[in-house]
């Protein structure tokens, strides 16, 4: 069976749901249907390499206009989650529900389509091309016609206006890191996923970066970022979430999550 016929299936059940209250909705829909606050609902979803389990029959929600931070130590199975969630990894076990529809075994591409975008941790950015050409990329994909409105209103939105046309080999890796999240919300996805978007950047450099990343998530984007600076993971999150070898250990608002010994301690770096 493709996954195009499985999405057609699955958004059919869907309407179906929504327009007969006498239809039993699917897990999908029961899950992260119009009528739950729910976006984005992981069950019981593994991820094994060979004999390692990254991720670890993980159960993770995150509700329509959440900012959500995803913290741990190295190799906790933050970033294979990411990828799990946009379809980079496919999952050894488990479903991934998303607006309705179960997106366990669609295409990144489909992903995309239906509204998950994804900024990685490195920029992945042209050098050769300008930060207007950059943007142009994931804009024509979708969109017909005369494109320089939106790629206008994309630079704008993270501070890159005046570099339109300045190769991206020349921006400093602040303005990479800006210009990649402009690339990821050009096409306004409903769930953006950021993997480490301050890395290596300035205090001023992360001070633009949650600027911007408040400012997608008032302007409705939900979004899920994974962070190491808990600084910075205090400025913007609403709520988060811990792992550990693969699986949720904590979840709480900020101020719960620092007063966690355990957390402090193992994930923090304190004693």
């Amino acid at each position: 069976m493709s996954s195009e016929y499985d999405a057609s299936e699955a958004d059919a059940d869907a309407v179906s749901s929504r327009t007969d209250p006498g239809v039993r909705k699917t897990p999908a829909g029961q899950a992260t249907g119009p009528d739950t606050d729910t976006i984005l609902q992981t069950e019981r979803l593994t991820k094994r390499f060979g004999g390692l389990t990254a991720i670890d029959s993980v159960d993770f929600g995150i509700d329509e206009g959440e900012l959500r931070c995803l913290i741990g130590p190295n190799g906790a199975g933050k970033s294979t989650m990411l990828k799990l969630v946009t379809g980079r990894h496919e999952a050894t076990e488990g479903r991934i529900y998303y607006d309705g529809i179960d997106v366990t075994e669609l295409s990144s591409h489909e992903r995309v389509r239906r509204g998950i975008g994804i900024k990685f941790q490195a920029p992945s950015v042209f050098d050769s091309l300008s930060a207007a050409e950059n943007v142009r990329l994931p804009l024509q994909r979708t969109g017909d016609g005369d494109l320089s409105e939106p790629i206008a209103e994309a630079l704008d939105r993270v501070g890159l206006l005046d570099e339109r046309e300045t190769p991206a080999s020349d921006l400093s890796h602040g303005q990479q890191q800006r210009l990649e999240i402009g690339m990821a919300a050009a096409l306004s996805p409903s769930l953006l996923l950021l993997d480490e978007p301050v890395a290596g950047l300035s205090i001023e450099e992360r001070e633009e970066i949650a600027t911007l990343v408040t400012e997608l998530n008032e302007e409705g984007m939900t979004l899920i970022v994974i962070e190491h600076d808990i600084d910075f993971v205090d400025r913007i999150a609403d709520r988060v979430t811990v792992l550990n070898q693969g699986s949720i250990f904590r979840e709480g608002d900020i101020d719960e999550i620092r007063a966690d010994e355990e957390v402090r301690e193992i994930y923090l770096g304190e004693t």
